[in-house]
């Protein structure tokens, strides 16, 4: 049996996938009701033979931030990623391409209610305890109660999975070995202090595009405070010292682009730069004064790399 870890590292997956790995399931090919939609969708991610570990099809800033921050910590800790389409799984785990995931308002969102989220969440956790034993942040953090768990995770995720975290805070040893780290998110009086103070005004700290914040800060407070002096009281107290020290956040004054826009934008630009991921071309878009959403960037991105590939 493998060391257990001092820390276990958890994120929501990346919306942007390396484009050499096949081409995704997609959940809006999949109707019916919420149980039907995920019987087929279960079905067709166990069909699929083309896998690759999950660090290694997840792609952009933020996941290389977490992935930066497993690696600073030497071994001494587990990567996991809070997926739409897959649920808890570990960063070795072999993978499908796919596209799912919690955001509303997407074509390939698992339901469009909080209610539906919170179902499929549960549908998820069940499937994951059945393939690898842990399928839930609280089925981790009672498999190994003395470990942190240190996590950072987007406001849209943290709703979906909050009753999760609520339960996982219980069965640690102690309460303080959580911390979650989700910028903008509202307050959840359950979770005390580990739910982490962090805000927007944190980039003059961190740097980096705000949208890879969340990870940026996990990186930020792995590096500064290792694995041993991990707290959520402690930690919350520096970030608030901290807070009291750094400037109001950056304002934008960006024009929003349309599908088609963005899509243009894509092709003009794919052959111009020397990596062209979804991250690289967003940051270019981003810095002419255009605006578009990580997610919907991310998905065009891959509609236009599918469509290269043919």
């Amino acid at each position: 049996m493998p060391p257990l870890p001092a820390i276990n590292l958890i994120t929501n997956c990346a919306a942007t996938k390396r484009s050499n790995i096949g081409d995704p399931v997609q959940l809006r090919d999949y109707s019916g009701t919420l149980l039907q939609r995920f019987g087929w969708w279960r079905r067709a991610i166990d069909r699929q033979q083309e896998l690759v570990p999950a660090r290694d099809c997840y792609a952009g800033g933020s996941w290389a931030q977490v992935v930066a921050a497993e690696s600073s910590l030497n071994g001494k800790s587990k990567l996991w990623a809070v997926s739409a389409g897959l649920g808890l799984i570990p960063a070795d785990l072999k993978i499908p391409n796919y596209s799912a995931t919690f955001t509303s308002n997407d074509p390939d969102s698992v339901a469009s209610d909080r209610a539906g989220r919170s179902d499929w969440w549960d549908l998820l956790v069940k499937w994951g305890q059945e393939k690898r034993g842990i399928g839930s942040v609280s089925d981790l953090a009672r498999a190994n109660p003395k470990a942190a768990i240190l996590m950072a995770i987007s406001s849209t995720y943290l709703e979906v999975i909050k009753n999760d975290l609520i339960a996982a805070q219980e069965s640690l040893a102690s309460r303080d070995n959580l911390l979650v780290i989700s910028a903008g998110a509202k307050p959840i009086p359950e979770l005390g202090t580990s739910l982490l103070p962090i805000s927007a005004r944190f980039e003059h700290l961190v740097g980096g595009a705000r949208t890879s914040l969340n990870t940026r800060m996990l990186r930020f407070i792995v590096e500064k405070h290792g694995s041993d002096c991990l707290g959520a009281t402690k930690i919350a107290k520096v970030i608030e010292s901290t807070a009291q020290t750094l400037k109001a956040p950056r304002t934008y004054d960006r024009s929003r682009l349309s599908d088609k826009e963005v899509s243009n934008f894509i092709r003009d630009h794919i052959k111009r730069v020397s990596s062209p991921s979804a991250s690289a071309l967003l940051r270019l878009l981003r810095d002419r004064g255009l605006a578009c959403e990580r997610k919907r960037f991310g998905r065009i991105f891959q509609i236009i790399q599918s469509n290269l590939r043919k």
